[in-house]
């Protein structure tokens, strides 16, 4: 039996999936879904987390990151500088950087520090 072709992604899926990388290739930041899990992206068979991605009339994607910072963060504007610095290189890299527009950067929460981690 044949396997089925995948269907084409999107550059707004493709965008959302570097976010997500972006994302997780910090350690200063983690994604957030928020309570009602309304910040995702759906993916072909998952959704990805804290990223929400738009089509602009221009025909670029605009990128939403709702994140979680690292008790002590870094100051945020700078925080979210390099998270913007970091997308704008990997949709360049993948060739997507004339697609990417805007990015916003949103923190929701700041999480403390494990107390238990420094003993591990």
């Amino acid at each position: 039996m044949p396997e089925r072709a995948s269907p084409a992604v999107s550059g707004r899926v493709l965008l959302a999936r570097l976010a997500e990388q972006v994302i997780a290739a910090s350690d200063t930041v983690g994604a957030t879904a928020g309570r009602g899990r309304h910040w995702v992206t759906a993916d072909t068979e998952r959704l990805i987390e804290g990223v929400v991605v738009a089509d602009t009339s221009n025909g670029q994607v605009d990128v939403e990151l709702h994140l979680v910072a690292d008790w002590p963060p870094e100051p945020l504007d700078q925080l979210a500088a390099h998270l913007r610095r970091d997308l704008r290189r990997s949709a360049s890299l993948a060739g997507l950087d004339d697609r990417l527009g805007e990015t916003h950067v949103a923190i929701h929460d700041i999480r403390a520090p494990d107390p238990d981690a420094e003993a591990r």
